[in-house]
């Protein structure tokens, strides 16, 4: 998806510099496993971030399509609309912030998810 990469590819540039990062798109068994694996928290999410901060690869970002369609449902938003959202929230992860284990700057993560996300809507991106 083409709002995907540019948006990735612009909270990169902004926020870390120039760096490599992945992004797949997966399903639920998959990710699960992963959540499994690397959180250890039982069951499916939408979205997981991996910061490798290697020249090669700085990060992976792992979307699950399944698990942010049914988000959106509950959220009461469209699924592009989630997508993007959580694509965003998990390129800030990368950019380092953070709100699960340091809060100091979850506010300012955030407000930044929501300003990046009206650019893309308003066609910035």
């Amino acid at each position: 998806m083409r709002k995907i990469r540019k948006i990735v590819e612009k909270i990169v540039e902004e926020e870390i510099g120039n760096v490599s990062v992945d992004v797949f798109f997966v399903g639920e068994k998959t990710i699960a496993r992963l959540n499994e694996a690397f959180r250890k928290v039982k069951g499916s999410t939408d979205v997981l971030t991996f910061v490798y901060n290697d020249q090669d690869l700085y990060g992976e970002i792992f979307l699950c399509p399944v698990v942010i369609s049914r988000n959106a449902r509950k959220f009461g938003c469209d699924y592009e609309e989630e997508l993007l959202r959580v694509t965003i929230h998990a390129t800030l992860h990368l950019a380092g912030y953070d709100h699960e284990f340091d809060t100091s700057r979850s506010e300012v993560m955030f407000q930044k998810q929501e300003e990046y996300l009206k650019e893309v809507e308003r066609g910035g991106c």
